[in-house]
């Protein structure tokens, strides 16, 4: 069985917002204009044949779903795509507000280990539980000339001639 390579949405793989950017969006999702992450096809094409893909967003269902079906082939097949309903819910002390946790082993029950697991995050505290699974990358921010796609393509390369 391959490694599960699991993909954060926003500001990770898209970002999202109300207000348009100088530069067009990708598409538009309910009163949002989304900007997918330069490079991400590339690099998708990259890795899609090493690992399994699934998405775990904090996000709701109704966005997931939308995203989800913009942004990737209609061939790939993801082994899962979750939301928010997946995730624990923690106070977070620091802002007052909520952090929501993404646990990797409850994606165990498609048969993966955890340790053949990889979160791409732009979040740590989203990850807190098994840090050594995860593959942090700057927050996507809509920057059409972000490069962060192209190394993290290569990271994910070099893991699997491991």
């Amino acid at each position: 069985m391959r490694d599960l390579l699991i993909f954060d949405l926003d500001e990770t793989l898209v970002h999202a917002r109300a207000m348009e950017l100088p530069h067009a969006a990708a598409f538009r999702c309910t009163s949002y204009f989304v900007y997918v992450r330069p490079h991400f096809i590339e690099m998708l094409d990259q890795v899609a044949g090493l690992y399994d893909i699934a998405v775990w967003s904090s996000s709701s269902r109704s966005y997931v779903d939308q995203v989800v079906s913009q942004i990737f082939p209609s061939h790939l097949r993801l082994r899962f795509a979750w939301c928010v309903d997946q995730c624990i819910q923690r106070a977070d002390p620091h802002s007052g507000g909520y952090v929501y946790i993404k646990d990797l082993r409850k994606a165990q029950k498609f048969g993966y280990a955890v340790d053949r697991m990889i979160m791409v995050d732009d979040s740590t505290e989203k990850v807190a539980r098994q840090p050594r699974n995860h593959l942090l990358v700057s927050p996507f921010e809509g920057d059409a000339d972000d490069q962060e796609l192209l190394s993290l393509g290569r990271q994910l390369l070099a893991r699997q001639s491991k």
